[in-house]
């Protein structure tokens, strides 16, 4: 399997530098056209499977890129930032340090007030990574989510602990791509923009 990693194109969230999870934002125009470029640059193949989160902005990205059928995963949502949602962190360290506090020192065992436990998150994106690295399959995947999860996902593909999703810094307006060779798992390409070529 080829998996071709995307994350979702630019919102106004991403603009202002704020926490967005659960929040339904739709791409900026500038995000519209960072995944039309896309559908350029991803024209020569054909996906077989397009996987996304239930987030619009993901749903969106992911239209623009392939017209196939597309299967929203709530899996790939985002982490739930409950009071943080769209707050920039000076603001919140601010007004609630001592929850900020707690989540710098043990963000693994974390959670925003009103929010999802990091825990949670990580355990339904490594259900979904599981379930990825045993599929046999032999299809091109895309994948549209969002900086969390596409950083979770590709440390928990590489086996690698859960701190290196910092590691992986996704860029909008790229894709990644993974090979899955019966759960032998191999990073080819990271953050690329260039037009993609089949192959043989």
């Amino acid at each position: 399997m080829r998996i071709f990693l995307v994350r979702h194109g630019q919102t106004q969230a991403n603009i202002d530098g704020v926490f967005c999870g659960k929040t339904d934002l739709p791409l900026t125009e500038v995000g519209v056209k960072q995944a039309q470029q896309l559908a350029i640059a991803l024209k020569n193949i054909t996906f077989q499977s397009v996987h996304c989160s239930k987030k619009q902005r993901a749903h969106q990205t992911a239209q623009i890129i392939s017209s196939s059928g597309i299967q929203n995963d709530s899996r790939l949502n985002e982490l739930d930032f409950g009071a943080w949602e769209l707050r920039h962190h000076e603001n919140i360290a601010k007004e609630d340090p001592q929850a900020w506090s707690r989540w710098l020192v043990d963000w693994q065992q974390g959670c925003p007030p009103e929010g999802e436990s990091f825990r949670h998150f990580a355990e339904r994106v490594k259900e979904y990574t599981e379930e990825l690295r045993s599929d046999a399959v032999s299809v091109n995947r895309l994948i549209v989510a969002h900086q969390g999860v596409l950083g979770l996902l590709l440390a928990g593909l590489l086996k690698l602990p859960v701190t290196a999703m910092w590691s992986f810094p996704f860029q909008q307006g790229t894709y990644s791509i993974v090979d899955n060779h019966a759960g032998f798992i191999i990073l080819r390409a990271f953050n690329v923009q260039t037009e993609y070529w089949p192959e043989g």
